[in-house]
């Protein structure tokens, strides 16, 4: 392999490492905003339970009143 060759791949594997590290910390980034997501979800899918919970609570009071 001639030097010129060497060199030219010497810069393609750089380029693919720096593309590599940047698509790893895209990866990490998207993740963690996946976990905390879920996260949230589960807390709202909560609160809606609880909402829903009391609500019919009122209805039925409210029913009843009547």
């Amino acid at each position: 392999m001639s030097d010129q060759n060497f060199k030219i791949l010497e810069t393609e594997v750089k380029g693919l490492i720096k593309l590599s590290t940047q698509l790893k910390e895209a990866n990490d980034h998207l993740s963690k905003k996946n976990s905390d997501l879920l996260e949230k979800n589960k807390k709202l899918k909560g609160t809606l339970d609880l909402t829903k919970t009391k609500v019919e609570k009122v209805i039925k009071k409210l029913k009843s009143q009547k």
